[in-house]
């Protein structure tokens, strides 16, 4: 056995209401023992504690007994007879006893005196051991050295479980769509878990929670109620529920989105079909809780974190895994109009290269793969000095893929006997797939493969100053009058720093008053680089919407810069 990994179905649950849910999954099937503790110390170092402190340390390997003592001083008698937990299809499922949950829920009480009588922090931390059939050591998840090191890792990226507090504002508030919440399901054993967690949500959060005023807002939402298949009402409700505490307050907004879909047809990207399996963006993203994750996955920790990463692109598509250089942002752009045309079919490639296969099929058919230890980026030092830019497992798999693509034979074979910095070697491979950007035609190779429909591409060639300058009136005529006749949006190339330079490419999103506006790759809205209206030089261009990475150039300097641009030859829907 090579790895072993355990994640919560959720970082969080309110106090009361049904126990957490634990999924364990690795490379090969075997016995698994989970331990649950309030430290990690605790993890590290397992003892039996007195009374006041007995639920310090558990495992499910044992018969856990037990006398606590309650917030109001009486004793509760506790009794967890031991278990087997045992994977199959290298995947086990744990509910945590029900009696156990309630336990630790009434030491919340406690938490909640001035001064606090426990030691406990309403959070608690997991690990799991895993032995392979015949085999006498136990594959250990997470080791000793990530619980030493847990002040260095954020804390949604911690192996734990945190208890919210219970409020009374909403109990006595009704469920907007009740239907919605009884479509929603469970788990084998237990068919109506999501349906009693996410009420116990919408009872226990307090009316001012965030978590809540977003759920409120999807239930609340026009786009929401005008779906009239109460099946895809429920998935949109579990969607919540495992989106985690980053997406979660934003979910409302794929409701709010829209795309097309026909000729001057729109519908909510929720409801939006991939091109190659039929099914919704919803149902793509719900489909990432059914994936192991890829096992360069060292942070992974809940169902949530895969479904937070996706939707972190979906909401904020730009971002750059490049090193700021501008040539080297082509596949972001790319997957920045692969989100803003068709969101699910993005999904729906993130749900092979997330596998521990890491690949899937392209729209046209063709296999795709992510590129040997990509996901192992903290391995490789970048040759700048200056830390790599990521901001999501999902961001790297697609755009480092896709550049692998459309590179073909130009993309470095890995050999795994080679030396690391040889030309066949792992640092050289991780290198190229970070550090090099899509010429013209391999540009349009990408964009053929994934969309299926084939790009004409209008781009100076590479020959004399002189006649790049010749080329540039027909490009930019042409490129004028394309862009609000398609209706779509493209991807344009641009001379950046100074003209007959390197290329740059972004997404050309309108022509407008005399100006493109177009997203710019090279940050994300997160991160914007300037306030809106201010202005940057070579190109010259305008930050109009920043936390949209939007900004424009004047047509008339865009003669000067323009290099090419890609136009499908038929609507890419």
């Amino acid at each position: 056995m090579t790895w072993a990994r355990i994640r919560s179905f959720l970082g969080s649950l309110p106090g009361g209401g049904e126990p957490p849910v634990l999924e364990v999954t690795s490379d090969e099937n075997g016995d698994a023992v989970i331990e649950l503790a309030w430290d990690p110390a605790a993890l590290m170092a397992p003892a039996s504690y007195p009374a006041s402190e007995a639920l310090r340390y558990y495992s499910t390997n044992i018969n856990f007994n037990a006398t606590l003592i309650k917030d109001n001083g009486a004793t509760m008698t506790l009794n967890v007879p031991a278990q087997r937990i045992q994977l199959t299809g290298g995947r086990a499922t744990w509910v945590m006893p029900q009696n156990l949950w309630d336990a630790y829920v009434e030491e919340t009480f406690k938490t909640l005196r001035s001064p606090s009588t426990t030691t406990f922090v309403r959070s608690i931390y997991y690990r799991v051991r895993v032995t392979p059939p015949g085999g006498s050591q136990a594959v250990l998840y997470p080791t000793d050295a990530t619980l030493q090191n847990l002040s260095s890792v954020p804390t949604w990226l911690q192996s734990r479980i945190s208890i919210l507090t219970i409020s009374g504002d909403a109990v006595a508030q009704v469920v907007p769509d009740m239907a919605a919440v009884e479509a929603m399901g469970g788990i084998a054993l237990f068919p109506n878990l999501w349906k009693s967690v996410l009420l116990m949500f919408w009872k226990a959060l307090p009316l001012n929670d965030p978590n809540r005023g977003s759920l409120a807002a999807i239930f609340a939402h026009p786009n929401f109620q005008s779906i009239a298949d109460v099946n895809i009402r429920g998935k949109i409700l579990k969607l919540w529920l495992f989106a985690g505490a980053t997406a979660r307050p934003r979910l409302a907004q794929l409701l709010d989105r829209q795309t097309a879909i026909g000729s001057n047809i729109t519908t909510t990207i929720i409801l939006k079909q991939d091109l190659r399996g039929g099914k919704t963006l919803v149902e793509n993203l719900l489909s990432l809780l059914d994936i192991n994750p890829h096992p360069d996955f060292v942070t992974l920790t809940s169902k949530e974190q895969l479904l937070d990463n996706v939707i972190t692109e979906i909401l904020d598509p730009n971002g750059q895994i490049n090193q700021g250089s501008a040539n080297t942002c082509s596949p972001t752009s790319i997957q920045t109009l692969l989100i803003t045309v068709n969101p699910s079919e993005y999904v729906r490639l993130q749900l092979g290269l997330l596998s521990p296969t890491g690949a899937t099929q392209l729209a046209n058919g063709s296999s795709i793969s992510i590129p040997p230890g990509i996901f192992q980026l903290f391995r490789y030092p970048n040759p700048a000095g200056q830390p790599f830019i990521v901001r999501t497992y999902a961001e790297l798999a697609f755009q480092s893929t896709i550049l692998k693509y459309a590179r073909g034979g130009a993309f470095p074979a890995y050999d795994p006997s080679a030396a690391a910095n040889a030309a066949n070697g792992i640092n050289t491979v991780f290198q190229a797939s970070v550090n090099h950007g899509l010429a013209a035609d391999e540009t349009k190779r990408a964009l053929d493969g994934i969309f299926n429909v084939n790009f004409t591409k209008h781009y100076i060639p590479l020959t004399s100053q002189a006649d790049e300058q010749a080329a540039q009136p027909g490009i930019h005529t042409d490129f004028l009058s394309t862009l609000p006749a398609k209706q779509q949006q493209m991807i344009l190339a641009m001379f950046w720093s100074q003209p007959y330079n390197f290329g740059h490419a972004v997404l050309a999103v309108r022509r407008d008053n005399g100006r493109i506006f177009f997203k710019n790759p090279q940050y994300p809205g997160s991160h914007p680089p300037a306030a809106i209206g201010t202005t940057a030089t070579n190109p010259p261009r305008r930050y109009d919407d920043p936390s949209a990475a939007l900004e424009s150039i004047a047509e008339s300097d865009l003669l000067t810069w323009i290099k090419g641009y890609w136009v499908p030859d038929v609507a890419i829907l």
